[in-house]
């Protein structure tokens, strides 16, 4: 199982790519250099659901393949089924961050 498999998670984890090939923050009191702009953090979150569609398609094919009798094993299967749905999990609790603070934003008097 690579970490790239797992998605977004292996977003987070530090060995995968799509983590070391994010521009870096620019540091605390340094007024140059790269920053995570606002087309590199759309780009980030466009590739992690792409990653997180691509498991929900391998969980559906790994349980149709199960049901014809073409899997290996249901170890895989079982596999790629908890994947997906750790994914979508942790997909859905950072939508509702993201909304939660933004609602907060909202609510905030100027």
């Amino acid at each position: 199982m690579s970490l790239s498999a797992v998605a977004p998670l292996a977003l987070l984890t530090p060995g995968n790519s799509a983590v070391n090939n994010a521009a870096p923050l620019s540091g605390a009191g340094t007024k140059t250099g790269p920053g995570l702009t606002g087309a590199n953090f759309g780009k980030f979150l466009g590739q992690a659901l792409q990653q997180v569609d691509g498991l929900q398609k391998n969980a559906d094919a790994a349980s149709i393949a199960l049901a014809t009798g073409q899997a290996p094993d249901i170890h895989s299967v079982m596999i790629a089924l908890d994947k997906a749905s750790l994914a979508m999990s942790l997909t859905v609790e950072v939508r509702n961050k993201a909304m939660d603070a933004y609602q907060e934003l909202m609510r905030m008097q100027i």
